[in-house]
């Protein structure tokens, strides 16, 4: 028998105004946490909402709390998102078959602490959370062993939420199916209220006014048909959409705040990160081997350089952490400059990179 305890939640008495409930929230999440910009918590109000409405989703995004160091905040975050989550478990590590297993009998929001520690190379993990991004996709069978001595296969359901925390990034297919919020390490004058340690236990009336909020709007959430507006890839669109949903289903007010969070967690920072990175890049690199005598330069040398660039963030670029040569690779990889293998070490030429400068490297202004 399992000893795991999840809430028995009972909806509140009274019908819940949905754009107030949600004030509440993203209010409180406010009071608590320094967040990389104003737009965060009403993101996570939103994502938070939504995960009593998972009958009612075809996909249904991860949240991603990042932090490029220690003492952020994340793992208070964790805990404040807790408080307004549906059959919220914290776990500081999970095992796939554990994962697996816990969304098949209990379809819980698991929240995953440290997941720097242990997530970022875990293939497995990676593939059964992966999988869970849309509903269609979200099963694992497995072949398991009857009481007979025979062999029956079995199905799994992997349709639940997860909150991943972590310090930097994670794997690019965990990333992209995630709404990602960024934390920063709190300055002197800045202020926030200690989280209390009965912050859950406070916030049993939070959840009750969510889960009678989705009871009486599943049916009016699940008819409606706003989409995310385009700027963004066309996964984050997707990642977004049940927000926006949920957004007005709630209120004209809440619309309004879903697109500027939107606007600024998934538009301007994809322009920023994919538009202007690449030529940022090659200026950068530009600079790097503009007085170099020979004509090639080693990987590993030019990765080093981009790090100690004054002035330059290629040492904090993914979510804190250093660009790795993978990725370095890839990215010049779009402007068909390519490694070549050498004796010893992979190394770039200096006319690839030139002739991609020269292509795509805007003249200066007079």
């Amino acid at each position: 028998m399992s000893n795991l305890i999840i809430e028995n939640l009972k909806p509140a008495e009274s019908p819940v105004d949905g754009g107030e409930l949600l004030d509440d929230i993203s209010a409180a999440l406010d009071r608590h946490i320094i967040f990389a910009s104003e737009f965060e918590p009403d993101a996570i109000a939103l994502w938070s909402l939504g995960t009593y409405l998972m009958d009612v989703w075809q996909l249904w995004p991860k949240l991603y709390i990042y932090s490029p160091e220690r003492e952020c905040g994340k793992t208070s975050l964790l805990n404040a998102v807790e408080a307004f989550v549906k059959n919220a478990k914290v776990t500081g590590s999970i095992t796939p078959s554990a994962l697996y297993r816990i969304i098949e009998a209990y379809q819980p929001t698991i929240l995953i602490d440290e997941a720097d520690r242990f997530l970022r190379e875990n293939e497995e993990l990676n593939g059964i959370i992966n999988a869970g991004h849309t509903r269609r996709t979200a099963t694992k069978i497995l072949v398991e062993k009857t009481k007979d001595g025979g062999f029956e296969p079995r199905e799994f359901s992997l349709w639940g939420s997860q909150v991943i925390a972590g310090i930097g990034g994670q794997a690019d297919t965990l990333l992209s199916r995630s709404i990602k919020v960024g934390l920063r390490r709190k300055l002197p004058h800045e202020i926030v209220t200690k989280l209390p340690f009965d912050l859950y236990e406070k916030n049993v009336g939070i959840r009750r006014r969510a889960l009678r909020w989705a009871e009486d709007n599943a049916e009016r959430v699940a008819a409606l048909t706003i989409e995310a507006p385009s700027g963004a890839s066309d996964r984050a669109q997707d990642n977004w959409t049940a927000l926006f949903r949920l957004a007005q289903a709630a209120s004209e007010t809440w619309l309004f705040r879903c697109r500027k969070a939107y606007n600024k967690m998934e538009i301007e920072r994809e322009t920023d990160d994919n538009i202007s990175k690449g030529v940022e890049l090659l200026q950068d690199i530009s600079k790097i081997i503009k007085n170099r005598p020979s004509s090639d330069i080693p990987s590993a040398e030019l990765l080093n350089q981009l790090w100690d660039l004054p002035g330059a963030e290629w040492n904090t670029l993914k979510y804190g952490k250093p660009i790795s040569s993978k990725w370095l690779a890839r990215k010049l990889k779009e402007y068909d400059v390519h490694p070549a293998k050498g004796r010893q070490n992979n190394f770039y030429t200096f006319k690839a990179i030139n002739e991609a400068v020269e292509r795509y490297v805007p003249l200066p202004s007079d």
